[in-house]
């Protein structure tokens, strides 16, 4: 028995196809299965069996399949520490982000993550909303995510790493521009633009703008079309998150709302508790925890 064999299994439990297992694997079909073959002939029982096209674990297999599991995973953990101990520091951190971090909050982060580590280390970012990170998250597409909390994940870690303010976003020939701060007082008679309340920021949004009787006129999914929007219109106005997406409009400007609360929307690191990560994930949730993040108030032009 060797690495490649357990490796050529691992694979093939995971997939139970041989073809798409060794395409994965870079090798041909008949190694596989000549590999797969000897392996069961050491063992002395069948580890698969056939099911239509695919194959699936015997319950010799799906036993088998525990330690081996485990044994290639304190391998590669043994050899990342090792380099490690070296300074060779590798392997890949898959990160799952929401939108509005992606202007200053990530880009920090990962300066920060260089600058200790090194440009050993992949980092893959993907984008999307906190409903279809949290289901990547769980399916182990990811090592780990931010989003926002959700409750009834008892299985996951929530660790809040920064707050955003939300604020008001209106054109500068606007004549609420002329005010340093606004309130839904200001909001009458305007077209609203702001999250749609199926995902976890624009709940939040609602329940705001339901206790002050204000409701929205178009919603959106992230800042960047909110913003648009509220570009086009000579009436209306933005409820959004203090990011990139306004100053992205030559012709838009923000101001705070007196009824908001600083610190609006809490951001937290997601990860799943009590699972093996690689000493390279490890070090950017520690990282990630630990790092001060302080963001600048909203962005008002004090000459309009």
């Amino acid at each position: 028995m060797n690495i490649s064999q357990l490796q050529y299994f691992c694979k093939l439990a995971e997939l139970q196809h041989y073809t798409k297992a060794a395409e994965q694997l870079y090798i041909t079909q008949p190694t596989l299965s000549n590999s797969i073959a000897r392996l069961e002939e050491e063992l002395g029982v069948p580890l698969f069996e056939k099911s239509g096209r695919n194959v699936r674990l015997t319950k010799y297999g799906k036993e088998f399949n525990k330690y081996a599991t485990k044994a290639l995973n304190a391998l590669h953990e043994g050899s990342d520490i090792l380099k490690e101990q070296i300074g060779q520091y590798s392997g890949t951190v898959s990160v799952g982000t929401i939108y509005t971090i992606q202007d200053c909050y990530i880009p920090q982060l990962i300066r920060e993550f260089r600058a200790k580590f090194g440009s050993g280390p992949l980092i893959d970012l993907y984008q999307g909303l906190t409903r279809s990170l949290i289901e990547g998250l769980e399916a182990d597409a990811y090592d780990v995510a931010f989003t926002a909390f959700v409750d009834g994940k008892d299985h996951l870690a929530f660790v809040p790493v920064l707050r955003q303010n939300l604020v008001a976003i209106i054109r500068k020939d606007n004549p609420l521009a002329e005010k340093r701060m606004l309130s839904f007082d200001d909001f009458d008679g305007r077209s609203l633009v702001t999250y749609r309340e199926d995902t976890s920021l624009g709940g939040e949004v609602k329940s705001l703008l339901e206790k002050h009787d204000v409701v929205p006129s178009e919603r959106c999914d992230d800042e960047i079309t909110l913003a648009s929007i509220v570009a086009a219109g000579e009436n209306s106005i933005g409820l959004s998150l203090d990011t990139v997406g306004a100053s992205l409009f030559d012709e838009l400007t923000v101001r705070p709302v007196e009824e908001v609360p600083d610190g609006f929307h809490t951001v937290y690191l997601v990860y799943k508790k009590g699972i093996y990560r690689s000493p390279t994930v490890e070090h950017f949730i520690e990282l990630a925890t630990q790092m001060k993040y302080e963001k600048e108030s909203p962005r008002i032009d004090a000459n309009r």
